[in-house]
């Protein structure tokens, strides 16, 4: 029988914010507010803002509580 993948810390935060990006309020405005939740790993957060920041039309801004992420749909 073969193991079941277990997700990273990475891969759920990855899922969370896929899901808040994803929500149609917040794709109308074209920009979110992420912020960590409490016991997230900062290295995490780290990496995916970092993976977020490299795509075209994407602008990332850090706040206090987290980062505001905005962006303009391909095509427009």
């Amino acid at each position: 029988m073969a193991k079941k993948h277990r997700p990273t810390s990475y891969e759920l935060l990855g899922q969370r914010v896929k899901q808040i990006i994803a929500a149609a309020t917040w794709r109308e405005q074209r920009q979110v507010h992420l912020q960590p939740a409490e016991g997230d790993s900062p290295d995490d957060w780290d990496r995916l803002i970092d993976e977020i920041s490299e795509n075209e039309n994407v602008d990332v801004t850090r706040t206090d509580e987290g980062w505001l992420v905005s962006w303009v749909p391909v095509g427009a």
